[in-house]
């Protein structure tokens, strides 16, 4: 499940929720947020809004059912300033999944 940034989670994707919870389907939420773009300039500032879209819809899933399997996912970068199209593989990019990832384990969430 993808949230709609900056922090939304749109119907499509609330009914994704609602359907694979209460099946007992595995959710992950991943949030693509890309600083600069459609979360703040600074990787700190994304990541604080890709964490807080991906509780948003992990807590979405445990309302729907209690115990829901759920997964933390994350895709936070920067965007090149100069073309405006997303920057992959730069030191950014990993910083933001390696900070993810550590914010998934301090929650005991699996991490995708």
């Amino acid at each position: 499940i993808n949230t709609n940034s900056p922090l939304k989670l749109d119907v499509p994707m609330m009914e994704g929720i609602i359907q694979m919870s209460s099946k007992g389907q595995v959710v992950v939420v991943t949030p693509f947020t890309l600083s600069g773009a459609m979360a703040p300039v600074t990787i700190a500032g994304a990541l604080v809004q890709q964490n807080a879209e991906a509780l948003a819809g992990i807590a979405f899933a445990q309302m729907v059912r209690k115990g829901a399997p759920v997964g933390y996912g994350g895709f936070t970068s920067n965007v090149d300033m100069k073309s405006g199209s997303p920057a992959f593989g730069t030191p950014e990019y990993m910083k933001a999944q390696l900070v993810g990832g550590q914010l998934a384990r301090r929650y005991n969430i699996p991490y995708r």
